[in-house]
């Protein structure tokens, strides 16, 4: 094999980038998320009554779910693809919802103003200072970009299509700009926020279950991580959030 000229040398910063990253990025608080979890045992109930027929709620309501947002889910290329105008309508295939990134921040931009997420210079998303931020997915929430996961949890549910991932709340961490593309791109970086999220909330997860903590990079206890923030009138704030989500998805799933 011919000697490579450039060598990757990612591997001597990754331990600093981990710390860098820990000591910068927004964790929702596990409070929140129990919350949240609990309110969808009831919310399921009322979903299914309104939704496409052709939708698999158990994709999205499943033991310790917090998906906000069920039946909405990022397209992946090829069906963008088939579709021009995907964006935030119906895919009666599957009965799903296609968006870009809208959904996620309306978690942030309610649990930071009680409002739902509105871009410009006059919304709420540059009012909040949250556009000093970006978002990052840590589990993967489209079929076609599970090969980590496979490979670092011992139950592995090939089946199971990771739509609620693209809402769930636990799995949106907000992360300064420019900082996001190692949680993306990063293996050791990647099981870094892995393993952060099993600490705090324990495994929410669908389908995946026996996490390797072998694979945990053995400096990971060096990171310290920003303490997740509850403020204090955080419950008003995610009710006003879970009221808005009804009132918009049966308004969404109404329309023919």
């Amino acid at each position: 094999m011919k000697q490579k000229l450039f060598k990757n040398n990612s591997y001597k910063v990754e331990k600093d980038l981990a710390i860098l990253l820990g000591s910068v990025s927004h964790h929702i608080h596990p409070e929140i998320i129990k919350y949240i979890t609990k309110k969808n045992v009831d919310f399921k109930n009322d979903f299914i009554k309104y939704c496409r027929p052709k939708l698999n709620c158990d994709n999205f309501f499943y033991e310790g779910s917090d998906c906000i947002f069920p039946g909405i889910r990022r397209p992946v290329n090829s069906e963008k693809k088939n579709w021009k105008n995907w964006k935030n309508n119906i895919y009666e295939i599957d009965g799903t919802i296609f968006n870009d990134n809208t959904y996620p921040r309306h978690i942030w931009a309610y649990l930071s103003l009680g409002r739902c997420y509105s871009g410009g210079l006059k919304g709420t998303w540059r009012e909040s200072g949250l556009d000093e931020f970006e978002l990052a997915h840590i589990f993967g929430h489209k079929k076609d970009e599970k090969d980590l996961e496979r490979d670092v949890f011992d139950c592995f549910d090939g089946t199971v299509k990771p739509y609620s991932l693209f809402t769930s709340a636990s799995n949106v961490v907000l992360i300064p700009k420019g900082l996001t593309k190692p949680t993306d791109k990063m293996e050791s970086i990647k099981i870094c926020f892995y393993q952060r999220h099993l600490e705090l909330y324990g495994n929410n997860l669908n389908g995946m279950n026996e996490f390797k903590k072998q694979r945990v990079p053995e400096w990971y206890d060096k990171i310290i991580w920003l303490p997740p923030i509850l403020p204090t009138d955080w419950k008003d704030k995610i009710d006003s959030l879970l009221n808005y989500r009804i009132k918009h998805l049966r308004n969404k799933y109404s329309k023919i």
